[in-house]
């Protein structure tokens, strides 16, 4: 699993009991964390990486749901 993967796992926080929403709330989570990066960067080159980080990283958790969900269920 990629490092930068790995990092947003360890600093996600979830109340949520169930897989599933759990699930959800760590898909927002990683939208919302490079969306916060692309509006604080000034450069469009800078704003254009994490796009493709942040369109990278998605595509890899929803290919590899299941293992995802396994480690955010396990850091509880």
């Amino acid at each position: 699993m990629n490092s930068i993967i790995v990092g947003i796992i360890n600093s996600f926080e979830s109340n949520s009991k169930t897989r599933t929403s759990r699930y959800k709330e760590f898909l927002a989570y990683v939208y919302k964390t490079f969306d916060d990066k692309i509006t604080s960067s000034r450069e469009k080159k800078i704003k254009n990486k994490y796009k493709k980080i942040r369109l990278s990283i998605l595509e890899y958790i929803a290919i590899n749901e299941k293992e995802v969900t396994s480690k955010i269920c396990k850091r509880k």
